[in-house]
């Protein structure tokens, strides 16, 4: 099994948009208060309005994840107002996730933009916690922090690449 993780330019933009959607959808099944998902009439869900901003701002970056040339997910990385790198949105097809397409991704973001590191998760979304807690214990060899944010609604992962 083969992983590639390949910079999506902006005449593939609709890949991004497209997983979005996937993503979207399997983010509101912790949908709450403090994270709302929206369904427009046709179907779709409202894109995020800063997706647009990472084929416009230098700070952002998206990319795609192929395993044996097929799609397997997508991440959105920038440099946020903290100025920490950041993974903005991640997202691994269900049929990758046992294969280490997750962290070959992840680990792939923390080789390619070294610094200080926030990556946030939805309180209510433990599979994510589980698997960002492992992914950055394994790649800081224990060397990071967590804790809740955003009046408890995020929990946040903070380390250096």
């Amino acid at each position: 099994m083969e992983f590639n993780l390949i910079k999506v330019n902006e005449k593939d933009k609709n890949i991004i948009y497209n997983l979005m959607q996937l993503y979207t959808y399997e983010l509101s099944f912790f949908e709450d208060e403090t994270a709302t998902f929206t369904m427009l009439d046709s179907g779709l869900y409202v894109m995020n309005k800063y997706v647009e901003k990472y084929w416009q701002e230098e700070n952002r970056h998206p990319y795609i994840l192929k395993c044996d040339n097929e799609l397997a997910g997508f991440v959105l990385q920038r440099y946020n107002e903290e100025n920490m790198n950041e993974i903005a949105e991640f997202f691994v097809f269900n049929k990758y996730r046992k294969m280490g397409a997750g962290t070959f991704m992840a680990n792939k973001m923390f080789q390619l933009y070294k610094g200080k590191w926030e990556v946030r998760t939805l309180a209510k979304n433990q599979r994510a916690q589980k698997f960002w807690r492992n992914t950055i214990k394994n790649f800081t060899k224990n060397n990071f922090e967590e804790k809740y944010i955003r009046d408890n609604s995020r929990l946040a992962f903070y380390f250096e690449s």
